[in-house]
């Protein structure tokens, strides 16, 4: 994780102070696939998720004499999609507001082990799966940021705009039902 910090903070200063394409590149092929899934949960259009992004980084070029102004670069990134995204939606729904309840986040399946545990873990995966599908959206959103995007509290508290206290209550609710659906698997 810190070598991910010093690397895009690596990038940034090449960026806004040497116009360095190369950096550039490198931050998107880096952010890119993580920012997308993260739109997708939003807008549930992979295309249209792309182009959120891809939006982002534009205007992120355009207006790289000021990347040294941002303190976390990583944090305005997945906030400014998380923006874009709920713009896009107002745009194309005519709503102004989505709720947490309202949204469903896709998580990728765990992967196995070794092929000789494959049968344990395979059920022990499928029932995480299943404990992480059944979690409130809220919840699921905050749990794929802090677990699938390695993301602090502090900086899920910034990109949602949420206390820190929240993300800790919902992160304690699913640890219990993700043990809770494992637990019932495991020998005793």
């Amino acid at each position: 994780m810190l070598v991910t910090l010093v690397m895009i903070s690596t990038w940034q200063k090449n960026i806004a102070l040497n116009n360095d394409s190369n950096a550039f590149k490198a931050l998107y092929l880096h952010l890119m696939p993580g920012l997308s899934k993260f739109a997708h949960s939003f807008v549930k259009d992979a295309l249209a998720a792309e182009d959120i992004v891809a939006d982002i980084f534009a205007a992120l070029w355009s207006n790289r004499a000021e990347l040294l102004k941002i303190d976390n670069l990583r944090v305005y990134l997945f906030t400014s999609v998380r923006n874009a995204c709920m713009n896009y939606l107002q745009k194309r729904d005519r709503i102004t507001f989505y709720a947490f309840e309202e949204m469903e986040v896709l998580l990728e399946p765990l992967g196995t082990i070794n092929p000789e545990q494959q049968l344990i873990a395979g059920e022990m995966t499928q029932a995480m799966q299943e404990a992480i599908d059944k979690l409130p959206p809220k919840c699921r959103l905050i749990f794929k940021l802090a677990k699938e995007e390695r993301l602090k509290y502090k900086e899920i508290a910034a990109i949602l705009s949420i206390s820190v206290r929240t993300i800790d209550s919902q992160l304690a609710i699913a640890f219990q039902r993700i043990h809770a659906a494992v637990d019932a698997h495991l020998v005793k």
